[in-house]
This record gives C-alpha cells, sequence and structure tokens, in this order.
C-alpha cells in the first residue's frame, strides 16, 4: 500500500491533488486518499511507487514551475 504525506495533499475543488517532481518541474495530479493516521494518508489512485512529490508546496508552486531540491 501507498502512502503519502499529509503535507503534500492540498485541495483542488472537491478533490485531492499533489505536485509531483516530473523532471525538475511541478506537474498538478489528482489523487484519491484513504485513511490517514495523522501524518499520511492511504493513497489509493493518482500516484505510482517512487515518484516524488512537492511537500507544503504553498502559493510559488504551480503546474510547470521549475522545483529545486531541498536538503
Amino acid at each position: 500500500m501507498l502512502r503519502v504525506p499529509l503535507s503534500a495533499l492540498f485541495r483542488q475543488g472537491d478533490k485531492w491533488a499533489v505536485f509531483v517532481d516530473r523532471d525538475g518541474r511541478a506537474e498538478l495530479r489528482e489523487v484519491e486518499i484513504g485513511q490517514g493516521n495523522g501524518l499520511e494518508a492511504e493513497l489509493r489512485a493518482g500516484l505510482e511507487a517512487g515518484e516524488r512529490v512537492v511537500l507544503h508546496p504553498g502559493d510559488r508552486v504551480s503546474p510547470g514551475a521549475r522545483l529545486a531540491q531541498r536538503d
């Protein structure tokens, strides 16, 4: 079962979404989530294992924005 950090999730209309790092650019992706534990949520659809999501995306991240990895 895949999990996604709650800090990566945000509402997009009436659905949940994340930004995925796609070749250094932000890609908006709708996801379907299940149960959560306060830190993570079960991921039912929308991402594949190994895909990297943007944590705490904020207002500066939009589709196509260039991403920089932070430690």
